[in-house]
C-alpha cells in the first residue's frame, strides 16, 4: 500500500493520524486464485476515512498469469490496481521493481503482502493506532494459518513457527514482508532495496531488509491485532520441503550475520549459532518424544547449513534446480 495525506479518526480513545493514499505491493507467482481472494479481502478492510488505496501487483511468473485475469481483478477491486511485470524470477527482483516504480509516486507509506494471504478487516484502524501511539516507523503483526494443516509439521518443525509475546505490542528488530507497513521516507532517505544476493534462496531477503532498517535506528513494532491469514499449501507440508527450507535458512544465515556485524564478527556469530543448533539437535535426541522427528531434522539441517554456508554460498542457486 502507498499512503499519503492526513485525516483523523475520533472513534477510538486516542487521536489517530490517517494518510489519504495507500499503495499495496502484492507479489504473485502462479497463484491467481489466491490473488483474487487477497483482493477481495482488501475490499473488506474498514476504510471509514475513505483513504485512497492503490494496489500494485508485480507478476513474477513466466507465463503472464496476471494478464489472463487482469480484467477480472479490475472488476472485483474497489481500488485502483497498477500492474507490473518482472521477468527476472524471484521475490527480490519483484519487490525492487515495485520500489523503483513508486519513486514517481512518492507515497507516505508502503505495505507488503503476499498473494496467498487475506487481510483482516480492521487492519487499517489497528495499524495506524500503533503508528500514532508508539511513533512507529514500521508496523508488523502475525500471519495466522487457516485451513487443513498437518499438525506434526506445524508444531515441531519450527519452520511455520510464529512469534508471540506476552505483551500485545512488542518492539522487534525485523519484520517479514507478508504483513508489514513502513514509512516511505525510510526508503527514500536511505535508498534501500532488497539484497539481490539473497534472491537465489527464495527466503531471508525481507529479514535482512528490515534488519538494516532497524540498524539505522528506526523503530519496528509487532502487534497481535495487525493480522493477515494464510493457507499453507500442501506442497509445503512434507519432509522434502521442510528439509530444503531449513537448509536454505542455514546456508544464508552467515551472510545476514556478516552484513549486520562485519565479516569477522559475522563468521564468529555464524559458527556460534551453528554450535547452538548442534547442541539443540543432540539434546532433542536424548529428550525424544512423540512427533519430535521434525524438530530434530530442523536442528540438524540448520546446523549443517550454517556450517558449510560460508563455503557454498556463492555456488548454490535454488532457482536453477
Amino acid at each position: 500500500m502507498i499512503i499519503s495525506g492526513w485525516g483523523r479518526n475520533k472513534s477510538i480513545n486516542c487521536k489517530i493520524i490517517y494518510p489519504q493514499n495507500i499503495n499495496e505491493i502484492i507479489t504473485i507467482f502462479k497463484r491467481n486464485e489466491n490473488l483474487k481472494n487477497c483482493i477481495s479481502s482488501i475490499n473488506k478492510i474498514i476504510n471509514k476515512k475513505k483513504i485512497k488505496i492503490n494496489i500494485i501487483i508485480t507478476d513474477n511468473s513466466n507465463n503472464d498469469i496476471v494478464l489472463k485475469i487482469k480484467k477480472k481483478l479490475i472488476n472485483i477491486s474497489k481500488y485502483k490496481i497498477i500492474f507490473l511485470k518482472e521477468k527476472k524470477r524471484g521475490a527480490v527482483y519483484a519487490r525492487n521493481k515495485f520500489l523503483k516504480k513508486i519513486k514517481n509516486i512518492n507515497p507516505d507509506y508502503i505495505c507488503f503482502f503476499d498473494d496467498d494471504c487475506t487481510i483482516d478487516k480492521y487492519w487499517i484502524k489497528n495499524t495506524f493506532k500503533i503508528i500514532d501511539t508508539k511513533k512507529a516507523d514500521v508496523v508488523t503483526g502475525p500471519q495466522l494459518y487457516i485451513g487443513s494443516l498437518k499438525r506434526k509439521i506445524y508444531n515441531y518443525s519450527q519452520i511455520f513457527e510464529k512469534k508471540y509475546w506476552n505483551s500485545k505490542t512488542q518492539i522487534v528488530n525485523w519484520a517479514a514482508s507478508n504483513n508489514v507497513i513502513l514509512d516511505y521516507k525510510i526508503i527514500k532517505k536511505n535508498k534501500l532495496f532488497f539484497d539481490h544476493n539473497l534472491n537465489k534462496f527464495g527466503v531471508g531477503e525481507d529479514q535482512l531488509f528490515f534488519l538494516n532498517i532497524s540498524k539505522i535506528g528506526y523503530k519496528i513494532f509487532w502487534n497481535k491485532d495487525i493480522k493477515v491469514y494464510e493457507k499453507i499449501h500442501k506442497h509445503r507440508q512434507n519432509y522434502r520441503w521442510l528439509i530444503e527450507r531449513s537448509y536454505r535458512l542455514g546456508v544464508l544465515g552467515h551472510y545476514i550475520d556478516i552484513k549486520q556485524s562485519g565479516f569477522l564478527m559475522g563468521l564468529i556469530l555464524n559458527y556460534i549459532k551453528s554450535a547452538y543448533y548442534l547442541l539443540k539437535f543432540i539434546t532433542s535426541i536424548f529428550q525424544f518424544k512423540k512427533n519430535y522427528l521434525e524438530m530434530i531434522i530442523n536442528y540438524f539441517i540448520r546446523f549443517y547449513g550454517r556450517l558449510i554456508g560460508p563455503i557454498i554460498f556463492k555456488k548454490i542457486d535454488f532457482y536453477k534446480k
